[in-house]
């Protein structure tokens, strides 16, 4: 399970160390994408699997599956991890996250995010500020 917050930074060569407590996890190879809110979705081999498995079972007549695999998609890379736990960012993820060097690492379940740092911490007050009422919403919870 990928859970927790680490903050990181880019550096000049668009390069970031994977925290430590996700490389285990994640493997010597991590697949990304865009992700939702702005933000940039790493998965292990594994997940990124179940994902293609989820997405191929979705059906392309519909126009909001066509947009969604095709933006998805066309943002995915494979990106191998060096010996010195790091990936590079290719800058069509850089630019939709807004990521240039201070960034944060969020653990969510089966996958990690990555966040601009100031983004994230915004984003998250403004969550916290209505988990209660997030809380009734969700079903199951």
């Amino acid at each position: 399970m990928l859970v927790g917050t680490y903050e990181h930074k880019i550096d000049s060569k668009a390069r970031i160390v994977l925290p430590s407590k996700f490389r285990e996890e994640l493997g010597d190879c991590v697949f990304s994408t865009i992700g939702i809110d702005r933000c940039v979705s790493l998965y292990s081999r594994s997940r990124w699997e179940n994902v293609m498995t989820k997405l191929q079972d979705l059906p392309f007549s519909k126009s909001k599956t066509r947009g969604l695999l095709r933006v998805m998609l066309a943002s995915a890379h494979e990106l191998p991890v060096d010996s010195a736990g790091r990936i590079l960012l290719p800058p069509v993820l850089r630019q939709h996250g807004d990521l240039s060097q201070d960034v944060v690492f969020v653990g969510v379940n089966d996958h990690v995010e990555l966040w601009d740092r100031d983004r994230w911490y915004e984003y998250r007050e403004e969550m916290v500020g209505e988990l209660s009422e997030i809380a009734e919403g969700v079903e199951g919870f």
